[in-house]
């Protein structure tokens, strides 16, 4: 792993898994399933599927036009007995996903030292919206860039070229922090600097090489950029 602190003028940050709590979580599921952990895995990788082959196929459809397919090809697989007046409800949790304990003050720290802060996102402008708002991070972000904004999702290098564009910084001198290995190769390959914010203590997929920079928590990111 190498990382060039000094190189950074911009933090790009992934939303679900890295700023607050993720989307399929198993709660969703409890009075529903049985086994509501398997139904929220089944739920969450349904719907990276989709979305990775509707962007290869040039179909994009939309964050939560997936999430509700990958809902109901769920419901149907496990044979999940809930009504369809329910299921926009088991829906609605994306509203009020809490933020992580470091992520508020972590958040201060770089916007403190002059770093702006965007969020760069598979999901939807509104999620986005609603994620900031009930997270408590407005004051810290500067911008949100939605994969639904070029019809493309993460890990396709167009989006994070994108992304420079709309923060105005070239690509060499952003730093993109997430929870997800894949979106870290994505900026890696696109010219940024990725950091994997390894939050359940797990063990990187060396496929591709290895993150330029690993952390457990933002205040350890904001250590290594020495602020």
């Amino acid at each position: 792993m190498t990382f060039e602190s000094s190189q950074v003028s911009t933090v790009l940050t992934d939303s679900f898994t890295t700023l607050v709590h993720q989307l399929s979580t198993p709660e969703v599921f409890e009075g529903y399933a049985d086994d509501p952990e398997e139904a929220a895995r089944i739920w969450g990788t349904r719907a990276t599927r989709y979305g990775l082959v509707g962007t290869m196929l040039g179909e994009f459809r939309s964050c939560r036009e997936k999430y509700e397919r990958a809902l109901d090809y769920t419901i149907e697989r496990l044979e999940i007995d809930v009504p369809e007046s329910e299921r926009e409800e088991m829906l609605s949790p994306w509203e009020n996903r809490p933020a992580f304990d470091d992520v508020p003050p972590g958040l201060e720290r770089l916007t403190d030292a002059g770093y702006e802060v965007y969020v760069l996102s598979n999901g939807d402008q509104a999620m986005l919206d609603d994620m900031i708002e009930s997270a408590g991070i407005g004051d810290h972000i500067s911008g949100t860039i939605s994969a639904s904004d070029v019809g493309f999702y993460k890990p396709d290098p167009r989006l994070y070229r994108h992304a420079a564009v709309q923060t105005g910084t070239p690509v060499t001198e952003i730093a993109h922090v997430t929870a997800s290995w894949n979106d870290v190769l994505g900026a890696m390959h696109t010219g940024m600097q990725g950091v994997w914010l390894n939050r359940g203590d797990d063990t990187w997929e060396d496929i591709l090489g290895d993150a330029d920079l690993e952390v457990d928590t933002f205040h350890e990111f904001a250590d290594t950029l020495g602020i």
